[in-house]
């Protein structure tokens, strides 16, 4: 009787075990990156590099940023790259400056941020030589998975929640060249997106 009782607790704990996964509520730790909406900013109408793109949902567990890019002006080092992130107030609204970037430098510093991610992203849109200036020229790609965006130099933990990304591009007069905006939501690697 008591072998009985003791196989019936084991398989108890046994088909238990595999749904008691230790997943705390951190505020931050490491994190999936879901990309929700990328498009121009209002300013954008007759800027210099345009960045034409937005997220499709390919299938369930698949999402590809499509359209081009439009360089009437090298993207080189004379240009300066402007980063400001917005993360979503726990009372509504976007708080500006939870992340500021500026650097001189802007293909080098992208490419440094982007890691191996900027290869393949310049492999998607069709450009020829991967390093840097990029060339002049219209870019198109029918699909680029953002599931390769995740080999970056990005902070590897990061607090979790929505967020803006204003991406921006200044000459040495400041005057802006380009401004994307990306909006994303850092959540745990266990969730599933909403």
């Amino acid at each position: 009787m008591i072998f009985i009782k003791m196989l019936v607790l084991f398989g108890i704990f046994y088909s238990t075990k595999s749904q008691d996964r230790f997943m705390p509520n951190l505020p931050l730790g490491e994190y999936r990156t879901v990309f929700e909406k990328i498009y121009s900013c209002e300013t954008a109408a007759n800027l210099s590099i345009k960045f034409n793109v937005h997220v499709n949902k390919k299938t369930l567990s698949v999402t590809e940023l499509k359209g081009n890019l439009t360089y009437l002006i090298p993207l080189d080092d004379t240009l300066s790259l402007d980063i400001n992130v917005a993360s979503w107030g726990l009372t509504g609204g976007w708080k500006p400056n939870s992340l500021v970037y500026l650097a001189k430098d802007a293909c080098s510093n992208t490419k440094k941020i982007l890691g191996n991610s900027w290869n393949s992203i310049l492999k998607s849109f069709n450009v020829g030589p991967v390093s840097c200036p990029v060339a002049a020229g219209t870019y198109v790609t029918s699909g680029f998975n953002l599931k390769e965006l995740e080999d970056h130099n990005f902070p590897k933990v990061y607090f979790y929640g929505k967020y803006k990304m204003f991406l921006k591009l200044k000459n040495n007069e400041q005057k802006l060249l380009s401004c994307t905006v990306v909006e994303l939501s850092l959540i745990r690697p266990w969730e599933k997106p909403i």
